[in-house]
């Protein structure tokens, strides 16, 4: 099932880009941070703790309490919702991914990971993203000189390619698959 997923996310992204990137609906985002709760995730936007003041956080998924945060761009205080951005929308969806990548390797909030797909499927729905090429060769080197290591670089150029191709409601029902 799961390399079926991998199939079929792989063609959504590599024959309607364009498209898929349209259908991002605020309904689509309100849903899938409905679906995220439904699923035992704790959703907190604009928290002190966890989105500094200087704005140099856009979210965080954690996974050992199963915690997803945004940090809005327009956060005028802690625990306020404000109207949501692009940005915003577009965080939402990369954190809900990490948060399928921790339902892929067992169960939600057990501190496991890991990418969606295996690594040929990988470098084939990587490379074959609207993100241009030279953007995810900066966002790999800048992680690398970060110190990550390969697995955590591989779950995030994952995430940051879904959240940039595939649409919110798509990830939502992957969401349902993988971790119900």
């Amino acid at each position: 099932m799961k390399r079926l997923f991998v199939s079929l996310l792989a063609a959504v992204s590599i024959l309607t880009p364009s498209v898929a990137r349209a259908e991002n609906t605020a309904k689509d985002h309100h849903e899938l941070w409905k679906e995220l709760q439904n699923q035992g995730v704790t959703t907190i936007y604009n928290h002190k703790l966890h989105c500094p003041k200087d704005e140099s956080v856009d979210g965080r998924y954690y996974i050992h309490s199963a915690m997803l945060i945004v940090c809005q761009d327009n956060m005028t205080s802690h625990l306020v919702e404000q109207p949501w951005t692009k940005n915003d929308f577009d965080t939402l969806r990369h954190e809900a991914h990490h948060v399928i990548q921790d339902c892929a390797s067992g169960v939600i909030g057990d501190g496991m990971t890991r990418p969606i797909f295996l690594r040929d499927d990988w470098i084939k729905f990587i490379s074959s993203s609207s993100i241009p090429e030279e953007s995810l060769d900066t966002l790999y080197s800048m992680m690398l000189n970060d110190g990550l290591d390969p697995e955590t670089i591989a779950e995030e150029m994952e995430a940051y390619v879904v959240a940039y191709d595939i649409p919110a409601n798509d990830i939502r029902l992957k969401l349902i698959e993988f971790c119900s």
